[in-house]
């Protein structure tokens, strides 16, 4: 009788365990190992056993459904009565609608001067801006796994996200700064410019390690899914992040223009389904984000080309923001001779076509100027408009996949700055590939160069040197060959 007992005890501590294991897999094979180790016992005690164990999980799996009900925030949770652009109820009064309009209104507005403000100190700090936006948006995407993974009792969970994304940035981020440091200080920042890719590659090997030293058993699958998700939270974030930071440098209208577009064509989406949405076409444009319009989308498209077309216009105005930064310290003022692409030009009809047209269509063709990045920012504003949205569904479908409505709660009416930043990432990726393929000119990069050459050894840098004197010497006519 008390073998019987003691059975069943070590028989129920075994199946509480298993219950915890997300891994089906896992089960299977802890089951398996549980009926190996109970061959022995007899058959009227294995039976009341599993009777018993059965009743037992059955509750254990309740609790656990419960907790995990508990745990997600009731104002997070996607109402399912709530189908239009303000998540407004069926129950709620007209008033709601447009006093939410006012909230997102105002804020809208506070954001996009903050924003003003920022471009108006420094690449440096636009720079520092977008590596903070990658920071915050970094903290909502791991936030809504963290619940999850404190419940499983992973250990190090934040620790290593933190760790891999302090990597990422030291691989992507370091070296310009450990180069300009360098020009102070070469004793001590002359080791880091040259070895920074093997500094790089040694801060990822840790967080490998230290990655499979917290694997435990029975959360094995989890813990994967885990690694997965970091990894992609990285190459989604920090990896496109990366290409808007560069799109800085290159001087920042290749920065502004862009995310003015996203903002136009966001803010049009929103009015035009706000006052026109499902009175035309009366479906949703994508199962994944019901809210959205078809009357929003096509809209949002034409104002955001007229947008492009004039707003581009207005930033060749300046130069700060049309030259790139160089080699030009902090603040200072910024002048260049301008690229070609951001300068007036001829256009003059082949004559085939002016007779052609004279002859069967009575119209003379005359030439006519144009600026060619105004029909760039045309391209730009179909990219914004088209293609750049599904970076917002791509949001929307994690979203509804854990059952909140917006990854923070940081901006009233907005969201969390994943909700405001989900289309730029790709659109920062969509204008580093445009720029270099198909409107770059200077194929030498003079940055890149004086990087490279800062990474040399001062004997290596004396040969340089000299090179260069007698090659400038021999240009200007001061010396003999």
């Amino acid at each position: 009788m008390r073998t019987d007992v003691r059975n069943r005890k070590e028989q129920l501590k075994k199946q509480e365990k298993k219950d915890f294991d997300s891994s089906k897999d896992e089960e299977t094979s802890t089951s398996d190992e549980e009926e190996s180790s109970g061959g022995n016992r007899s058959k009227i005690a294995g039976k009341e056993n599993h009777n018993f164990v059965h009743n037992n999980k059955n509750k254990i799996n309740n609790q656990n459904a419960n907790n995990n009900n508990n745990n997600i925030k009731e104002k997070d949770i996607v109402d399912p009565s709530v189908n239009n652009a303000d998540n407004l109820k069926a129950t709620d009064p007209p008033s709601a609608k447009y006093k939410k309009l006012a909230i997102r209104s105002v804020m809208g507005a506070f954001m996009i001067g903050f924003f003003t403000m920022v471009l108006s100190t420094d690449h440096f700090i636009v720079a520092l801006f977008v590596i903070a936006l990658q920071l915050l948006v970094f903290k909502e995407m791991i936030a809504l796994r963290y619940i999850e993974a404190k419940e499983k009792k992973i250990p190090h969970f934040r620790t290593l996200n933190w760790f891999f994304l302090f990597t990422s940035f030291f691989f992507f981020y370091a070296k310009p700064i450990l180069i300009t440091l360098a020009n102070y200080y070469p004793d001590i920042f002359q080791h880091f410019v040259r070895y920074h890719l093997w500094h790089s590659f040694s801060l990822y090997c840790i967080g490998f390690v230290l990655f499979i030293l917290t694997l435990r058993k029975g959360v094995y699958r989890y813990q994967f899914s885990q690694l997965t998700w970091t990894l992609m939270i990285l190459m989604m974030v920090v990896v496109q992040s990366n290409f808007l930071i560069s799109n800085i440098y290159q001087g920042l209208i290749w920065f502004i223009l862009p995310v003015s577009i996203i903002v136009c064509n966001d803010i049009f989406a929103y009015f035009n389904g706000f006052f026109l949405g499902k009175k035309f076409i009366n479906r949703p444009l994508m199962k994944i984000s019901p809210n959205k319009t078809w009357e929003g989308f096509i809209g949002a498209t034409g104002w955001t080309l007229l947008f492009a077309y004039y707003f581009c216009g207005f930033l060749l105005k300046y130069d700060w923001i049309v030259c790139p930064k160089g080699n030009t310290g902090f603040m200072e003022s910024l002048h260049c001779t301008r690229d070609p692409v951001f300068l007036e030009k001829e256009f003059i009809f082949p004559p085939e076509i002016t007779t052609i047209a004279f002859k069967y269509l009575g119209i003379t063709l005359l030439p006519f100027t144009y600026i060619p990045i105004q029909f760039h920012a045309l391209v730009l504003a179909l990219f914004g408009s088209l293609i750049a949205p599904f970076g917002g569904f791509f949001a929307s479908g994690i979203k509804r996949a854990y059952k909140v409505k917006d990854f923070d709660t940081i901006f009233p009416g907005h969201g969390g700055v994943t909700d405001r930043t989900d289309c730029q990432f790709i659109m920062g990726l969509f204008i580093h590939v445009y720029y270099n393929t198909f409107i770059k000119t200077l194929e030498i990069d003079p940055t890149f160069i004086w990087q490279n050459i800062m990474m040399l050894s001062m004997e290596e840098k004396m040969v340089i040197y000299e090179k260069l004197k007698q090659s400038i010497e021999f240009t200007t006519g001061t010396i003999t060959p």
